[in-house]
């Protein structure tokens, strides 16, 4: 069965369809969930991750399905729900954040899901990364972040950009440019 198939399965709410795309995609959505986690506070304790999986299903499934829907095969489903359990797990990590309910975990401790999280400022150059990432172009900082953060290969980037795969390394390069000139001189 294609992932196109499943998907129009659980559209259509066809009995064990649903089953089969949890014990088929759970993982990896956890999976992402949990890196994008430790990037923005330095842990990512299995509450947590399992927070983000599950408002990544709600975030599917609101609206009769409406952001499943938007899934058009242009890159594989698996690699397309990664994306949406990171930008998930990002967002719920940026509201914990201002509530002031999370902070950032030194590094030391990031391994440590038990650590204390510290109170107090972030290190001053990961607030001036921050700070510069916020100020790209939302294509430049999805580029940086999947290909930097996440992992992704030339060719998953391809496919969630919807470019070449031999126009991914000069759009990276650019993005990284423009990173560096936000980021001041000696970057």
């Amino acid at each position: 069965m294609t992932d196109r198939d499943l998907v129009h399965r659980c559209l259509r709410r066809e009995p064990g369809a649903w089953e089969e795309f949890l014990a088929t995609h759970r993982e990896a959505m956890a999976g992402a969930a949990g890196a994008a986690l430790r990037r923005a506070t330095g842990a990512a304790r299995p509450d947590e991750v399992e927070a983000a999986v599950q408002a990544t299903l709600v975030a599917l499934l609101d609206s009769d399905a409406a952001t499943l829907r938007t899934w058009q095969g242009r890159a594989s489903l698996a690699t397309w729900l990664r994306v949406v359990a990171t930008r998930v797990a990002l967002n719920l990590a940026r509201t914990e954040k201002r509530r002031g309910s999370l902070r950032f975990r030194p590094l030391d401790h990031a391994g440590d899901p038990e650590a204390p999280a510290p109170v107090g400022e972030e290190p001053p150059d990961l607030a001036g990364l921050k700070a510069a990432m916020d100020r790209l172009g939302a294509r430049d900082r999805l580029i940086l972040k999947l290909f930097h953060l996440d992992g992704a290969t030339y060719r998953q980037v391809s496919a969630v950009l919807g470019i070449p795969v031999n126009a991914v390394g000069p759009t990276l390069l650019r993005a990284r440019e423009k990173l560096r000139v936000l980021l001041g001189p000696g970057r």
